[in-house]
């Protein structure tokens, strides 16, 4: 009788140190008794990870807290390999004589990657052997002190760098920084001890600030190419940041989260005195009852050429209105976003100054190709009014408009009126896409347009069906007006409309020969256990364009 062979063990050891390396250390450790061929494959993996939570720390007892430093201990000693990356992760008592330790050994090992994250009590004292590693090509710490040696001379391979909660003296953090001449990729967030933010990285592609500063100066920076900022509650001096980065040549996406008008140029600009020649990605939060951020968005717009897609997160502050905001977007529609082909609106509300808004980009983006409207998701109902300036523009026309997505759909009328009005303006949609909330209180579909044919649509996908009357409604108009629909998958809310929905399904018209309706399980699987209907991943229900 032949053993059968083992082919895990058979792998090359590259292959299996990979394998190891996804599991968690306690693991990878026990598969030392699966033979002696295995005995000592877990002491070579280049990469290890501790987190206490993981590994058990989570007892009270002193036992179990020794047990997680006894772990790390016994792994780094009786490591026989190179260690390429070290991750800690705490929330328990850990002495720093022990992390000290560890931090020691590693500088022994090569280590190109460091992970040191805190998550309760007082602020971990970096040891000063971490910056004798200078092979350190990632560094990420989380709830520390930073404090480098005076024969600190920096880290010459370091290309990430990511800092959260750390405290750190301006004199240290430019040392730091002005030190790692390879340093690519910044990220700050809740920084102690700086108040005037200087960053002078000539390598830096990529920078991720959050946080709050009296002053920004950023020099030296030309490479950057991806830009995100979130200052909260920042002063107006932050905007000496978004000066600057007009000046960048090669950025080509910026996010700006936060209030728009604290890093507003200034509300009379029109454009920017430099384009952003290639910014091809903008996402930007902004109060749509607040002139000065309206006026600011615009500016950025116009002064992006190249922008391809674009994401508005809306945020409102007590009852909005459309005043003063609106009047100026009606009189000011003279440009074009002429290379914008994907636009997302989060927190679309339906309110009248939103919807002028949203109005205009639409008006100003003859490309573009994909919208995406995600309503609030918390209970506040959409509850605006579009349908007034709805029927006056229906012979509007967004001919490259190819797909259309609503997440968190409510189904009231404001957002019935707003979505039909799309459709019927999207000669060229191809796919539609609807995700509707827990709980629907859809509007009425009205029969008005019911001989619209969209001659492009040919994927429809509707989640969270609850199976009243105007879903149907909604379904069947589709149904019979989308004469190269290929498939519509359909997905109930609950078991308990899926049958009563299957039946009125099988007796639409189907007004495509080629239609195909996918009925996936119910998103909830609270149902009766003795339902007739039963699934598996979907049921197909075949064509029947003769039928009524």
């Amino acid at each position: 009788m032949t053993m059968e062979l083992d082919r895990i063990s058979n792998l090359p050891g590259g292959v299996i140190q990979k394998i190891l390396s996804y599991l968690p250390i306690r693991e990878a450790v026990r598969t030392s008794v699966l033979s002696s061929n295995w005995r000592c494959k877990w002491a070579m993996l280049p990469r290890l990870v501790f987190d206490d939570q993981q590994i058990g720390a989570t007892s009270k007892s002193r036992r179990r807290k020794t047990s997680f430093v006894s772990i790390v201990d016994r792994v780094l000693l009786l490591q026989i390999g190179p260690i390429d990356a070290f991750e800690l992760v705490y929330r328990k008592f850990i002495s720093a004589s022990d992390v000290d330790r560890w931090i020691l050994h590693l500088t022994r090992k090569s280590l190109k990657e460091f992970t040191l994250a805190k998550f309760r009590g007082s602020q971990y004292n970096v040891s000063s052997c971490l910056f004798s590693c200078q092979e350190l090509v990632h560094l990420d710490l989380h709830n520390c002190s930073v404090k480098p040696p005076l024969v600190f001379k920096g880290f010459r391979r370091l290309k990430s760098l990511r800092l959260e909660n750390v405290t750190v003296a301006p004199d240290a953090f430019e040392k730091l920084i002005g030190y790692c001449p390879l340093l690519e990729r910044l990220t700050l967030i809740d920084l102690n001890g700086i108040t005037h933010l200087k960053i002078d990285a000539p390598n830096l592609k990529f920078l991720e600030v959050h946080d709050t500063f009296e002053d920004v100066k950023v020099d030296n920076t030309l490479n950057l190419v991806d830009v995100s900022i979130d200052f909260g509650e920042a002063s107006s001096h932050s905007s000496n940041l978004l000066k600057y980065f007009v000046q960048l040549p090669l950025m080509e996406r910026l996010t700006i989260k936060g209030f728009l008008s604290k890093c507003a140029i200034g509300a009379s600009a029109e454009e920017l005195p430099k384009p952003y020649q290639c910014l091809k990605f903008l996402s930007i939060g902004i109060r749509l009852n607040n002139f000065e951020e309206i006026l600011a968005a615009l500016c950025f717009l116009r002064s992006s050429p190249a922008l391809q897609e674009l994401k508005i997160s809306v945020h409102q502050e007590g009852e909005a209105t459309a005043g003063e905001a609106t009047n100026w977007l009606n009189e000011n529609q003279n440009w074009a976003f002429t290379q914008l082909r994907l636009m997302k609106v989060t927190a679309f509300s339906g309110i009248k100054a939103e919807v002028d808004f949203i109005k205009i980009l639409l008006f100003c983006s003859p490309a573009l190709e994909e919208l995406e409207i995600v309503a609030p998701f918390e209970d506040q109902a959409v509850s605006g009014e579009v349908n007034s300036w709805l029927d006056a523009n229906l012979n509007w026309a967004f001919t490259q408009l190819r797909l259309v997505k609503v997440t968190s759909f409510s189904g009231v009328k404001a957002e019935v009126d707003f979505i039909k009005f799309l459709l019927l303006s999207s000669p060229a949609l191809q796919e539609l896409q609807i995700s509707a909330r827990d709980q629907v209180v859809l509007g009425p579909w009205s029969d008005d347009n019911q001989n619209f044919v969209f001659t492009h649509l040919r994927a429809v996908q509707l989640t969270g069906i609850h199976g009243v009357k105007p879903e149907v409604d909604f379904i069947r108009f589709l149904l019979s007006s989308s004469p190269v629909l290929e498939r519509m998958t359909i997905q109930p809310t609950s078991a308990d409309c899926s049958l009563e929905l299957l039946k009125k399904l099988v007796q639409f018209r189907r007004v495509s020969v080629d239609a195909e309706i996918s009925y996936l399980d119910p998103l909830s699987s609270d149902s009766d256990e003795n339902s007739d209907f039963d699934s598996d991943d979907y049921t197909d229900l075949e064509s029947d364009s003769d039928s009524d």
